[in-house]
């Protein structure tokens, strides 16, 4: 499949698999918990879709959101209602520094051949904190590999460049972050990571 075509991210929050439904639940009511009631200027960093976005955000939050495929902003627009959407590059974000109070980046990172560049830019305009997911390996290309996914590429998928073990994140994030905590939402891998002051 096309990783630019629009429609690839309603394939994964709408399937019908009981068990990747429950486990996609898990995490974005992690993300939830961690963004909470009150996140102050929220950007979604990667929004696609905006599916996964719709499900996190806070009642009553407008968010902002930078996806660089253009197809993909004018669904995310639908999918949450007042998002203020522009098409943009994780590797130059149009944001002061230090200007959100919120950062989520959703299953971006493995996607990336140059991560230092864009972890630097989270870093660079995080105020408050930084929420990231990336697929804990090998935990996610076994779990693809189990249900007869991406089979040839050992349940790879073809579109990811970085493989994360919770060392590999900690390793990428720390050098820009002050503190990362990282946590194991199997098959997935969970980073709070606050800005150095």
């Amino acid at each position: 499949m096309d990783p630019e075509a629009a429609g690839q991210d309603e394939q994964k929050y709408t399937t019908s698999n009981p068990v990747v439904r429950r486990l996609i639940g898990r995490l974005l009511g992690r993300v939830t918990a961690e963004i909470g009631s009150t996140p102050g200027r929220l950007a979604d960093i990667g929004t696609g879709e905006g599916l996964a976005l719709a499900r996190v955000v806070p009642e009553g939050v407008v968010p902002i959101g930078v996806e660089y495929r253009r197809a993909k902003v004018a669904l995310a627009a639908v999918a949450v209602p007042g998002l203020a959407a522009s098409v943009g590059d994780i590797g130059t974000l149009p944001f002061p520094d230090r200007s959100i109070d919120t950062v989520v980046c959703q299953e971006v990172l493995e996607h990336l051949p140059n991560v230092d560049r864009a972890v630097a830019e989270l870093a660079r305009i995080t105020r408050g904190r930084c929420i990231l997911t990336v697929p804990h390996e090998p935990f996610f290309r076994g779990g693809n590999f189990v249900r007869g996914k991406n089979l040839a590429r050992w349940g790879n998928d073809v579109e990811h460049l970085q493989q994360f073990t919770p060392r590999r994140l900690r390793a990428v994030l720390e050098p820009h972050f002050e503190s990362v905590e990282v946590t194991r939402v199997t098959p997935w891998l969970l980073a709070v990571a606050k800005p150095r002051r």
